[in-house]
C-alpha cells in the first residue's frame, strides 16, 4: 500500500467507527436502554427497512465472491447476475402477509411466528440454528475474506486476525449498544455505502480496462483463444456427475440446473429469520412492494447484473484487475478513492453481520433459553444476557476465521440452503393453508437432511464416523438447496395428504381467518392468477434455468472457429441483462397488479387469545438446564472432533 493509502484507510476507518458508535449510542438512548432493544418498538421507517433488507441480502458477498467467481471461471453461472430478481421474488411473496400476521398476533421474530402458528419446538430450534449459521458462518466467511484483503493491502503490516478483531469490535459495539434501532438506521447508511462501492468498483474496473469497448475486445480475444469456449456459455442442462470432490474437477458444473438451484439458494435469504426480523420491526408494510421492485430488484439487481459482472469480467480478461489487484492499483494511483471503496465494502459486510448477530442472539435467549430454561427472566435481564451471547457469537466467528477456516467455510455454506427449507412452513402460514403442522416440521427435517448429505459438513462427518457416501458436493451439478427442497416438498405433500388439515391451534385458526378476510384481492388480480404464475415459471426457466442455453447463442457466439457477438459483448451477459430488466417488470407485476405487496389501508387490531393457566415450571426448567449443560459439553467435544476431522 502507498503512503497515501496508509493514511487514508485508517482515517476513513476511524471516522466510520466513530460515526457507527455515536449513532449506536443515540439508538440506545431512544431505546431507553432495554425497552425497545429487540425490535425498535416496531417503529422502523418502511424505507429504512427496505434499505436494510436490500443491503443485508446483497452484503459484500457479490463483490467478494461473485466477482471472483466470474474472474476465475467466466460467465457460466449467470444466476449470479440475476441475483437481484431471485432475492426480490420471495420478498414480494412473503413480506406483506408475514407483517400482517405479526401485527395481528404481536410477534417480533420468525421463531415466535413458528411457535404461535405451528406450536412446533422443532421449527423454533431450526430457525434459531439458521440465524446462528448466518451470524457465525456466513458473516464470518465474508469478514475473513475482507480481513485477508485488508491485510494484504497493508503489505501484511497487520495480520488478518488483527483486522478481524478490529472489524468484530466495531460490529459488536454498535449491535450490543443500540440493538435493532442501531442495526436499522446504520444499516440504511451502510447499504448506501455498499451501493456506491459497487458502482465505484465497476467504474474503476472499466477505466482500468480502457473502457467498456476495450473490455469486451479483451473478452473476444479470450473467447477466440478458449478451446472449449466454456467460459462464455452455460455447459448444458445437467451433468450426471457424482459431484464436486468425486470427479477430479473435470466435469463442468455451470449447467442450467446448477444455475436454477443456485438461484433457489439465493431465495433462501428473504425467508430467513434475518429478513423477517426487519419485516416485523417495521411500522408499515406499504413500502415493501416499491422496495422489492425498485431497490432490491432494480437498483441492486442492476448493480449486480452490470457492475459486479463488469468487475468480474475485468478480472477474467486481465487477472491483475481482479478485486485484490484492482484495489492495489487504486492504492497507488488514488489512495483516498481506494480507502473509500474499502469502507463501502466493510459497510456491506457489516450490515448483514450486524443483523445476523442481533437475530441470533435474540433467538437463542428469548426464544430458546428463556422459554425452556428460565421463564422468570426479566426484560432487562433478557437484554443483558442477549448482549453476552452476541459477544460470544462475535468471538466465535473471529476465532474461527483464523483457527478453523475450513470448518467456518463448511458452516457458512449451510446458511442459505437451510434457510431455503423454511419456505414450506412460511408458505403454510401465508398462502397454503393445507400444509399441516406435522407436514411443515417433517418437511423441514427432510430438507435439512437433503442439504447436509450434499454439503461437505454432512458427508465429512459421516466419513469420520466410517460411512462413505458415493457422491460429493452438489451431485448432478444440483445445489444442495434444491436437493433439500426436493426432499422437503415430498415429505410435505405426503404428510399433508394423510394428516388432519384442521388440527390447528387457536392462533393458527385466527391467522387463517384474518388473512382470508383482510387480504382479499380484486377481480383483476384473480383473473390474472394463472398468467402471473406462468410468467414466473417462464422467467425462472429462461433466466436462471435450462433456457439459459438459448442465451449462449441468442446474441451470437464467438469461438476459435469464427462467429461474432452481435451486441459487442458476450451473448450470455447480454441475455442476463435482458432478463434482469424483464425480472424487474415481473416483480412490479406481482407486487402491484397481483396485489402481493401493494399498499394497504387496514387497521390491524391486536388479537387477544383466551387466558390460559400456566403451571409452575421451575423444577422442569432446572432439570432442562442440567441437561443443557451436559449436552453442551458433549456438543463441544463433538465440535472439536469434527474440526479435527476437517484438518482445521
Amino acid at each position: 500500500m502507498s503512503d497515501g493509502g496508509a493514511i487514508w484507510l485508517p482515517l476513513y476507518g476511524l471516522f466510520y467507527a466513530a460515526v457507527t458508535l455515536y449513532w449506536a449510542r443515540l439508538a440506545a438512548r431512544a431505546n431507553h436502554n432495554t425497552e425497545t432493544y429487540f425490535s425498535a418498538g416496531h417503529s422502523l421507517s418502511p424505507w429504512i427497512a427496505v434499505l436494510v433488507l436490500a443491503g443485508a441480502a446483497t452484503s459484500g458477498w457479490f463483490l467478494l465472491g461473485g466477482a471472483t467467481e466470474i474472474s476465475a471461471h467466466g460467465f457460466g453461472l449467470p444466476a449470479l447476475m440475476e441475483a437481484g430478481i431471485a432475492l426480490a421474488l420471495p420478498g414480494v411473496l412473503f413480506f406483506k402477509r408475514v407483517w400482517f400476521v405479526a401485527q395481528r398476533l404481536r410477534l417480533s421474530s420468525q421463531p415466535e411466528l413458528f411457535r404461535s402458528y405451528y406450536q412446533s419446538d422443532f421449527l423454533v430450534v431450526v430457525s434459531t440454528a439458521v440465524a446462528v449459521l448466518f451470524a457465525v458462518g456466513f458473516a464470518g466467511l465474508q469478514l475473513r475474506a475482507l480481513s485477508r484483503l485488508l491485510a494484504a493491502l497493508t503489505g501484511n503490516a497487520v495480520s488478518p486476525l488483527e483486522v478481524g478483531v478490529l472489524l468484530g469490535l466495531v460490529l459488536f459495539g454498535y449491535v450490543v449498544i443500540g440493538g435493532m434501532r442501531a442495526v436499522g438506521y446504520l444499516g440504511a447508511v451502510q447499504t448506501i455505502l455498499l451501493g456506491a462501492a459497487i458502482a465505484g468498483f465497476a467504474g474503476a474496473a472499466l477505466i482500468a480496462s480502457g473502457g467498456f469497448g476495450a473490455l469486451n475486445a479483451a473478452l473476444k480475444s479470450l473467447a477466440v483463444g478458449d478451446p472449449g469456449g466454456l467460459r462464455f456459455v452455460v455447459a448444458g442442462v445437467i451433468r450426471f456427475s457424482a459431484g464436486l470432490g468425486r470427479d477430479g474437477g473435470q466435469v463442468p458444473t455451470a449447467t442450467g440446473v446448477a444455475n436454477l438451484s443456485l438461484a433457489m439458494a439465493f431465495m433462501g435469504f428473504q425467508a430467513s429469520p434475518l429478513a423477517l426480523k426487519v419485516v416485523m420491526s417495521t411500522r408499515s408494510a406499504n413500502a415493501f412492494g416499491a422496495g422489492q421492485t425498485w431497490v432490491t430488484a432494480g437498483v441492486f439487481g442492476g448493480l449486480i447484473a452490470f457492475g459486479v459482472a463488469a468487475v468480474g469480467a475485468a478480472g477474467l480478461a486481465n487477472p491483475d484487475l481482479a478485486v485484490p489487484g484492482l484495489l492495489a492499483s487504486l492504492g497507488a494511483k488514488s489512495p483516498w478513492f481506494m480507502a473509500w471503496l474499502l469502507i463501502g465494502l466493510v459497510a456491506g459486510v457489516q450490515v448483514m453481520a450486524g443483523l445476523a448477530l442481533l437475530t441470533a442472539g435474540e433467538a437463542l435467549v428469548r426464544n430458546v433459553y428463556k422459554v425452556y430454561f428460565h421463564t422468570a427472566l426479566s426484560r432487562a435481564e433478557t437484554v443483558n444476557v442477549t448482549r453476552i451471547v452476541i459477544g460470544l457469537l462475535t468471538l466465535a466467528s473471529v476465532l474461527m476465521q483464523s483457527l478453523t477456516p475450513v470448518t467456518l467455510s463448511a458452516l457458512g455454506a449451510l446458511a442459505l440452503p437451510l434457510s431455503f427449507q423454511l419456505w414450506t412452513p412460511l408458505l403454510g402460514i401465508t398462502w397454503l393453508r393445507w400444509i399441516t403442522r406435522p407436514a411443515a416440521a417433517t418437511g423441514v427435517g427432510f430438507g435439512i437432511a437433503g442439504v447436509l448429505l450434499t454439503e461437505p459438513l454432512g458427508y465429512q462427518v459421516l466419513s469420520f464416523l466410517g460411512l462413505e457416501l458415493p457422491w460429493g458436493r452438489w451431485p448432478w451439478t444440483i445445489h444442495s438447496a434444491a436437493w433439500g427442497m426436493a426432499a422437503n416438498l415430498t415429505a410435505v405433500l405426503l404428510i399433508s395428504a394423510i394428516t388432519n388439515r384442521r388440527a390447528f391451534g387457536e392462533e393458527a385458526q385466527e391467522v387463517q381467518r384474518f388473512l382470508q378476510e383482510t387480504l382479499r384481492v380484486g377481480s383483476r388480480a384473480r383473473a390474472l392468477r394463472s398468467t402471473a404464475w406462468s410468467a414466473v415459471l417462464a422467467w425462472l426457466f429462461m433466466a436462471v434455468g435450462p433456457g439459459l442455453l438459448f442465451g449462449n447463442v441468442a446474441f451470437g457466439r464467438l469461438t476459435a472457429h469464427g462467429g461474432s457477438w452481435r451486441v459487442g459483448m458476450p451473448s450470455i451477459w447480454a441475455w442476463a441483462l435482458l432478463f434482469w430488466a424483464l425480472g424487474v417488470a415481473l416483480i412490479w407485476f406481482l407486487a402491484y397488479t397481483m396485489e402481493m405487496a401493494s399498499p394497504y389501508r387496514h387497521e390491524i387490531p391486536p388479537y387477544t387469545p383466551r387466558p390460559r393457566l400456566r403451571a409452575d415450571q421451575a423444577a422442569q426448567e432446572r432439570e432442562r438446564l442440567r441437561l443443557l449443560v451436559i449436552s453442551g459439553t458433549v456438543a463441544f467435544a463433538l465440535i472439536v472432533l469434527t474440526t479435527l476431522s476437517f484438518g482445521g
